[in-house]
Order: structure tokens, then C-alpha cells, then sequence
């Protein structure tokens, strides 16, 4: 093509024929920067089309992943509120008496037992830490959605906090009480169980503690909310079958 247009071009020149040489000039500079221009357009299109293609599969991962955190996030819940539902149950029996009858300790056995656990949310972080070391938050086109995966990982440590309190109340303070006075499962027929223990006022206090600490991770911190709310949402802007 190029020689073919060189060999017009010197013809031209030749027969001295220069107002029709410069209009074929003109001409050909007009070809070359069309193909020049529909070359970039291609390139430009090729490159949204794998830009937009990486970010479907990006979406994909983002919501595969949060979906099994927000399962893994209903499990710990399922948990914290067990501990609290029994913790609440005890705190109802106070003040105890000194001698309670069987079927209180029947129901204690069980309440205290249920007063344990230390279960955390610690969520998969794979995909927005892939973005993050590679700082490709910007592929993803939905403002919102992007602001929401920027800010996960301080909501998740503002919820973790409320969580490492609460676990170091358990091991730090409750559960010392407890095992210098009863039995490691709560079998209160075993007679070296401290009755006693079940009277105090530090009984009482850690009790309620603890209960206060359940009660701040799912109600009152306000961080669960927060958490929920943004996990929600992402896997509702991450859904292949959502506008982004």
C-alpha cells in the first residue's frame, strides 16, 4: 500500500502536475492520521476491555470471599450472643443462696459452661490485600464499592477491639476466679466445688462483667453495626448481577 501510494506520488511529480500533488499530499497525511487515530481507538478499546475484564474477575473474588466472611461473621455472633443469653440467665438467679437447691445447680452446670468462649471474627483479607500491595483500588469503577473496600480493614480492627477486650476479661480475670473454685466442667456433685464462690460480690461483679463486654460487641459499641452494614453491601456491589 505504501509503495503503491509512493509510486502516485512520483508520477505526480513527475508529469509537474503540483496543484493535483499537493491535493494527493494532503490526501495522504488525512489517511495517516485516520489510521493513525482508528489505531489508538483500538488500542484504547483493547484496553478497557482487559481493564474491564481484570475487574469482573477482581468483583468475582471480592465477592466469593466476602460472602464466606459474612458466614463466618454469623457463626462467631451465633456464639458471642450463646454466651451472653447465659450470662444473663445467671445474672437472673442473683443473689444465690447458700445452699441452692439441685435443680439450680442442675441449671448452673449448664449456664456456667456456656459463659465460656472465645470465638473472633478474622475475616479473609486475600483479595483487598491483593489490591492494596498493588494499589488497583482505582479498577474499581463504583465509587461506593471502592470507598467500602478502602475502609474494611479499620472497621474489622475497631470490631476486633471490642472482641480482644472482652477475651482478655475471659482469660485474665473470669476464668482464674472459676478455676480456683469449681470444677473444671462445672460438676457441682464433686463436693470440692466452692459453693461459697457462687455468694461474692467479685462472683457477681465478674458476671456482670462479662455479660457488659457481650453486650458491648452486639449492642452497644455500635462497631457490629457498622461491620455488618459495610459487609452487606459490598457483597451486594461485588454481585455479578449488580451495576458497577
Amino acid at each position: 500500500m505504501i509503495k503503491f501510494f509512493r509510486n502516485i506520488r512520483k508520477k505526480l511529480a513527475s508529469e509537474n502536475k503540483a496543484a493535483a500533488y499537493s491535493r494527493y499530499a494532503i490526501g495522504e497525511i488525512v489517511l495517516v492520521v485516520i489510521g493513525i487515530l482508528i489505531a489508538l481507538q483500538i488500542n484504547n478499546w483493547n484496553e478497557k476491555r482487559i481493564k474491564s475484564n481484570k475487574e469482573t474477575a477482581i468483583l468475582k473474588n471480592i465477592h466469593n470471599e466476602f460472602k464466606k466472611n459474612q458466614k463466618q461473621l454469623d457463626s462467631v455472633l451465633f456464639e458471642h450472643r450463646r454466651v451472653f443469653n447465659n450470662c444473663k440467665k445467671v445474672i437472673d438467679l442473683f443473689p444465690i443462696k447458700s445452699k441452692p437447691e439441685q435443680k439450680v445447680l442442675d441449671s448452673l452446670t449448664v449456664q456456667l459452661w456456656w459463659t465460656y468462649g472465645g470465638h473472633t471474627f478474622n475475616p479473609s483479607q486475600t483479595s483487598i490485600s491483593a489490591l492494596a500491595s498493588t494499589s488497583s483500588f482505582d479498577i474499581i469503577k463504583n465509587d461506593t464499592l471502592r470507598d467500602l473496600l478502602i475502609s474494611w480493614n479499620d472497621l474489622v480492627k475497631d470490631y476486633q477491639e471490642e472482641e480482644s477486650r472482652s477475651r482478655d476479661h475471659l482469660w485474665d480475670q473470669y476464668d482464674p476466679y472459676m478455676s480456683k473454685n469449681f470444677d473444671w466442667n462445672f460438676n457441682f456433685n464433686d463436693e470440692r466445688n466452692n459453693f461459697d464462690a457462687l455468694q461474692t460480690l467479685e462472683f457477681e461483679y465478674l458476671m456482670k462483667s462479662r455479660y457488659d463486654f457481650l453486650d458491648q460487641i452486639l449492642n452497644t459499641s455500635g462497631e457490629l453495626q457498622k461491620l455488618q452494614e459495610s459487609l452487606k453491601k459490598i457483597i451486594e456491589l461485588s454481585s455479578p448481577k449488580s451495576d458497577n
